[in-house]
């Protein structure tokens, strides 16, 4: 009885703990993102700040920061073009009117499985996809699942530290397991995951910042 009793014991701090575990750590990797000089005293470089040339920029959804650092981007001669995941580039190309090419796409799993058919169909390698600091981890997450066997080489990039942001985003932890959830299901069953995403919502993978607005800022 007794040891029966220690497996019974083990077993329950296993399930309590190991979430406890994955949470604390998850937490330690998106407290690190916003704390990059201590990344640098191991590490050359600081995490998700290392942009590499590519055949073009993915912006995510719908933010200045994220818009003027990719922008910039492009200046420096890392990549020749933008793309917004608002938009699908070869409707563009045929109609010109940005309202008759939306995407659709409503959170980052949308995203990211829109990007993986758009970009393959254009033919392209080598892509970089820039978010802001706080939703970098849970994106990096989400792409890295969709695009795995793609062929396509994916470099994930934070827009700039705002030294007025310290702490993590409460909700991008709380979203990254269930994203990551949502990503497989799209992934390997679009089916079901059509079926769940009207009953997800914040709750399964966070709510993206996507508007039907941001089709006036140009992305050529």
């Amino acid at each position: 009885m007794p040891k029966r009793l220690s497996r019974v014991s083990c077993v329950a701090l296993m399930v309590i703990a190991l979430p406890f575990v994955g949470f604390l750590g998850l937490y330690g990797l998106n407290w690190l993102v916003f704390h990059p000089q201590v990344v640098t005293v191991f590490l050359q470089h600081p995490l998700f700040e290392q942009p590499r040339s590519a055949d073009v920029i993915v912006v995510l959804a719908q933010d200045i920061k994220r818009i003027q650092h990719a922008a910039s981007l492009v200046e420096q001669g890392f990549a020749p073009r933008t793309l917004s995941t608002l938009i699908d580039p070869g409707c563009f190309r045929e109609s010109k009117v940005r309202a008759l090419c939306a995407t659709g796409v409503r959170n980052t799993v949308d995203e990211a499985l829109t990007m993986r058919r758009v970009l393959a169909r254009e033919g392209l390698d080598r892509v970089m996809i820039v978010t802001s600091r706080d939703h970098v981890v849970r994106a990096a997450a989400i792409f890295t699942l969709v695009f795995f066997g793609s062929g396509l080489e994916v470099n994930i990039v934070a827009t700039p530290l705002d030294v007025s942001q310290k702490v993590p985003s409460a909700r991008e932890i709380r979203s990254f397991f269930p994203s990551l959830g949502c990503a497989m299901l799209g992934r390997f069953s679009p089916e079901l995951y059509e079926w769940l995403r009207p009953y997800g919502r914040e709750l399964l993978h966070g709510r993206s910042n996507s508007s039907v607005a941001w089709l006036h800022h140009r992305h050529a």
